[in-house]
C-alpha cells in the first residue's frame, strides 16, 4: 500500500481541507505513515497570514524532505498563492499547487486511476479530533488593509446548506458530538436566502447528540437576528469568537473594518444580555502601523470591559501587496513586545473573573484527551472553557457531567459526576 504524510499549518478551514484529502487519498488505497514510516508522499498545506506562518510552511518542508529522501514533497495552499516562485526555489520541493490545485491534488499528481473515479467530496470524520470542523464558505469580499487572505482565497462562496447537513449527519453518526462551523469569513456564510441563523436552525434537526460552536465571525455580523437562534436553538454552544483587531475607531478605520469600537461593545453587551451563560474570544492586534499609547490604551480599555474568556493577541505582520505593508510608521519590535504583555496580563485577569462565575456550577465537558501525566482529563464546556477533570474512566469524545470546583486565568477545574 503506498504511503503519505501530510503537515498543516494555519487556520480551521486548512485543517478541514487537509483532512478532505487524506479522506480521498485513502479512498484510493493510500495509507498515512506513521511510527517514523517512510513516506511516498509528503504534503504541507501552507499559511502565509504572517511571517512567522510562511517561515513554519518552508521547514515543514524542508523537514519532510530530510525525513523521507525518496518522497515526492508538495508545497499547497496560500502560501503557494502569495510566492509561488519562493516555494518553487527551495531545494527538494518537487511541486507547488496554489489553492485551486490543491481542491485536485490527486488529480493534478496524476493518482487518479481514471477520471470518473468517484471521490469523497466532503469528510466523514477528523482524525485526532474529539470535535470536527465543517467547511461551510471560503473566501473574503471585504479587504481588511492588512489581510492577504482575499488575495490567496479569492472572493467569497458558500458550500449549499444541503451538502453541509448530509456531513453533519455522517460526522454525528461517526461519533462526533461537537461540530465547528467554520469559513475564511464565516459571517458571509449564504445558500439563496439562508445564512447563519437557518443552518444553525437546520443542524438542530439533526438527529443524535450534537453541540454546534461557530468559529471566528465580524461584530457586524453578530445581528439579532443570528443571536436569537443562538438562544432558540438547543444544539447552539453559548460561546462567540467576536474578532476585535483593535479597540481603537481610529486604528479600526485605517485597517478598513467595517465597525467602531463603540458599535463593537454593543454588539457584545446585546449578545450577552440575551444569551445565557455566553463567553467572547476574540483576536487582537498589537503594533499595527501608526498605532499611538492612546490607542493602544482603547484596546486595553475593550480587553476589561468585556471580560473576554480568551484573546489571541498577536503583533502586526506585513504582507507584501497588502495597503498596510505600504506605511512607514512602523512601531518599535520592543514596543510591540511591551504591549502584547500587558494585553496579555489585562486578558488573563479578564478571563479569570469570566471563569470565577462558573465555579460552584455543574457543566457538561467534552472530553478530548488526557494530560502528560494522567491527573486530568480535559475539555470543553459548550461555552468554550477549557477544563481540567479528575482523570476518570472515559475516552475522547466523551461528554462528562462536571462540578466545578475552582478556576484560574486560562482553565476550569473540577471533578465528574456522571456520563452521558
Amino acid at each position: 500500500m503506498r504511503t503519505f504524510a501530510v503537515r498543516t499549518l494555519g487556520c480551521k478551514v486548512n485543517q478541514y481541507e487537509t483532512q478532505r484529502l487524506v479522506e480521498q487519498l485513502e479512498a484510493l488505497g493510500w495509507r498515512e505513515s506513521a511510527n517514523g514510516d517512510a513516506a511516498e508522499l509528503c504534503i504541507v498545506n501552507t499559511c502565509t497570514v504572517t511571517e512567522t506562518a510562511d517561515a513554519k510552511s518552508r521547514q515543514a518542508l524542508r523537514r519532510f524532505r530530510r525525513q523521507h529522501p525518496g518522497a515526492v514533497v508538495v508545497a499547497a495552499g496560500c502560501y503557494c498563492e502569495r510566492d509561488r516562485a519562493a516555494l518553487e526555489g527551495i531545494e527538494g520541493v518537487d511541486c507547488v499547487l496554489d489553492n485551486a490545485e490543491k481542491e485536485r491534488l490527486v488529480e493534478v499528481l496524476g493518482l487518479l486511476p481514471g477520471a470518473d473515479t468517484p471521490l469523497p467530496s466532503g469528510i466523514s470524520r477528523f482524525a485526532g479530533h474529539a470535535r470536527a470542523f465543517v467547511k461551510v464558505q471560503d473566501g473574503c469580499d471585504h479587504f481588511c488593509s492588512y489581510c492577504i487572505l482575499p488575495y490567496v482565497r479569492g472572493r467569497s462562496r458558500s458550500r449549499p446548506m444541503a451538502a453541509v447537513l448530509d456531513e453533519a449527519r455522517s460526522l454525528v453518526g461517526n461519533g462526533y458530538r461537537e461540530l465547528v462551523l467554520t469559513g475564511v469569513h464565516l459571517g458571509d456564510y449564504s445558500d439563496g436566502e439562508s445564512g447563519l441563523p437557518e443552518m444553525l436552525r437546520a443542524l438542530d434537526g439533526v438527529e443524535g447528540p450534537l453541540r454546534v460552536r461557530l468559529s471566528s465571525i465580524d461584530p457586524m455580523e453578530v445581528t439579532p437576528e443570528l443571536v436569537e437562534a443562538v438562544v432558540s436553538c438547543e444544539t447552539a454552544c453559548p460561546h462567540l469568537h467576536v474578532s476585535l483587531q483593535s479597540g481603537s475607531s481610529s486604528v479600526l478605520e485605517r485597517m478598513n473594518r467595517d465597525y467602531t469600537r463603540e458599535e463593537y461593545l454593543e454588539v457584545v453587551e446585546r449578545a450577552a444580555a440575551a444569551i445565557p451563560d455566553l463567553s467572547v474570544s476574540t483576536d487582537l492586534m498589537v503594533g499595527f502601523p501608526g498605532e499611538t499609547a492612546g490607542e493602544f490604551a482603547d484596546s486595553l480599555d475593550v480587553v476589561e470591559r468585556v471580560g473576554f474568556s480568551k484573546v489571541h493577541v498577536f503583533p502586526f505582520s506585513p504582507r507584501a501587496g497588502t495597503p498596510a505593508a505600504e506605511r512607514t510608521d512602523v512601531i518599535a519590535r520592543d514596543v510591540v513586545r511591551q504591549r502584547m504583555a500587558r494585553v496579555a496580563a489585562g486578558a488573563e485577569g479578564a478571563a479569570r473573573r469570566h471563569r470565577e462565575g462558573f465555579v460552584g456550577r455543574t457543566m457538561p465537558v467534552l472530553i478530548e484527551g488526557r494530560t502528560k501525566d494522567g491527573r486530568f482529563d480535559h475539555g470543553f464546556t459548550p461555552n468554550y472553557l477549557k477544563t481540567l477533570v479528575e482523570a476518570a474512566d472515559c475516552t475522547p469524545g466523551e461528554v462528562l457531567s462536571v462540578r466545578i470546583v475552582s478556576c484560574d486565568g486560562t482553565r476550569l477545574y473540577g471533578r465528574p459526576e456522571m456520563a452521558s
